[in-house]
């Protein structure tokens, strides 16, 4: 077996902006944003940052994209995905000096899940995701991963 393969993406973005976009789009640019599932589960306006960290391990915005191609959903990460984004938030934390705090692990589908699969393994498995999050000093800082979970293996 190989060793996994992984995306990983970053976004660091003022506070201000994130409540002025979420204030000027209100209940549009949250539908537009975030689906009704993770409505449910949050982070709120964070599922900007979020999922622009996702965007940018995924490397693009192809085709067909869609904000709903990432979806939050309720199960923390386990295994190695998990271990690897503690460390790699950890680094993240001790270079911005914010603690990353939030998480979440997303599903990933649509153009943006074959965009990821075609870096990650193209034809193995499926596209899923996990991010961390955190705020302070007037920024919102999130790291995120993608990574391809391939079955019968385990995570």
């Amino acid at each position: 077996m190989s060793a996994p393969a992984v995306l990983m993406g970053v976004d660091i973005v003022d506070t201000d902006r994130l409540a002025r976009a979420a204030a000027r789009g209100g209940e549009v640019f949250t539908r537009h944003l975030t689906t009704p599932a993770e409505r449910e589960l949050g982070p709120g306006v964070a599922a900007f940052s979020v999922k622009e960290s996702l965007i940018k391990a995924v490397g693009l915005r192809p085709p067909g994209f869609t904000w709903h191609d990432f979806e939050a959903v309720a199960a923390p990460p386990d295994g190695w995905p998990a271990r690897l984004l503690e460390e790699a938030a950890g680094e993240l934390s001790a270079s911005t000096g914010l603690s990353l705090t939030g998480g979440a692990t997303y599903a990933v589908r649509g153009a943006s899940a074959r965009a990821a699969l075609e870096r990650l393994r193209p034809g193995a498995g499926t596209a899923a995701g996990a991010a961390r999050w955190g705020e302070g000093d007037g920024l919102f800082v999130s790291l995120a991963i993608v990574y391809a979970e391939e079955e019968g293996i385990p995570s």
